[in-house]
């Protein structure tokens, strides 16, 4: 073979490597390399990744619940990880983040409109908070769940279903069903839900219906949700705060001293937002967090500095 055609061989077949290689190493970006654990609940194998503070044998740490959306595969990186776990080494925070599971004909990873017949993701996440607690010092007054898409949905079922255990929750880009089968709780959970008008995905002013999830029916518009949940929790007050970009509307006096706050985002969309109102949109949402425990809201927020 010529030396002029080895040689231009050798280009083309580097500059493939190379290509495959940017290919391959693509999606290891989006991930990350968090110690997992598995738990067999109800005979599946469900997993969770841990994030844990440098500090957190100098005094019990409160946990932090991400929810992700789409499949619910947490090794994926969730959104903004970095300034999560920057607040979580600065406050003494675990993190957990577990991983959704398909089950039967349904349309998500995570089960929607949960009753006592569809408890699999709520066993799951006891079972979670039981395995860290005993791995590590936990002060379960303070477990929070933040919750992204579809994950935001499943935030407002551990709102129902898990009051006892959930101080409070922030959700991104989500909603709940129009004909909750069931939400008795023990207590009234705080609430901020964060949501684009131009969400092309999860629709800020219309009802929406899945392909054929008949099991969890309609979905609420966003002022639905918000409605729902400050009727329910009898909120007396509401104070409107404008931006350029955001409108901030928070719902107080409510029964338990409990919280519903709403940042709608004027040309937001389904991609998590960067900021709210000029601060990150994760400083924000630990404020909000951070008010609150089990035993009720605290004037001052918690913080270990």
């Amino acid at each position: 073979m010529h030396f002029g055609m080895k040689r231009k061989l050798i280009i083309v077949f580097g500059v493939l490597f190379f290509f495959v290689g940017c290919i391959a190493l693509y999606p290891l970006q989006y991930r990350h390399h968090l110690p997992k654990t598995e738990l067999v609940i109800d005979g599946v194998t469900r997993e969770y990744y841990l994030f844990v503070p440098s500090g957190e044998a100098s005094g019990p740490s409160g946990l932090i619940i991400t929810l992700q959306g789409g499949g619910a595969d947490a090794g994926w990186r969730f959104p903004t990880q970095d300034e999560w776990e920057a607040i979580a080494e600065k406050e003494n925070m675990i993190i957990a983040l577990p991983s959704g599971h398909t089950y039967g004909d349904n349309e998500g990873a995570w089960v929607l409109n949960t009753d006592a017949t569809a408890m699999q993701d709520i066993n799951f996440f006891n079972e979670m908070i039981s395995d860290i607690s005993l791995r590590h010092w936990v002060d379960t007054s303070r477990v929070y769940a933040v919750g992204w898409s579809l994950g935001s949905m499943f935030a407002y079922e551990l709102a129902c279903h898990m009051s006892e255990s959930f101080a409070a929750i922030a959700s991104v880009a989500g909603t709940m069903p129009v004909n909750v089968k069931s939400c008795d709780q023990a207590r009234n959970v705080p609430i901020m839900h964060v949501h684009g008008v131009e969400d092309e995905i999860i629709a800020y002013g219309n009802s929406w219906e899945w392909k054929a999830w008949d099991s969890v029916g309609a979905m609420r518009d966003i002022p639905s949700l918000i409605a729902y949940w400050s009727d329910k929790y009898e909120c007396q007050s509401k104070a409107e705060t404008s931006g350029e970009a955001a409108t901030h509307f928070a719902y107080s006096d409510c029964t338990q001293d409990a919280r519903v706050e709403h940042y709608r985002l004027e040309r937001g969309t389904h991609d998590w937002p960067e900021t709210l109102l000029g601060q990150p949109t994760s400083e924000v949402m630990w404020s909000f967090l951070n008010h609150y425990t089990l035993a009720g809201r605290n004037e001052q927020p918690i913080s270990v500095n």
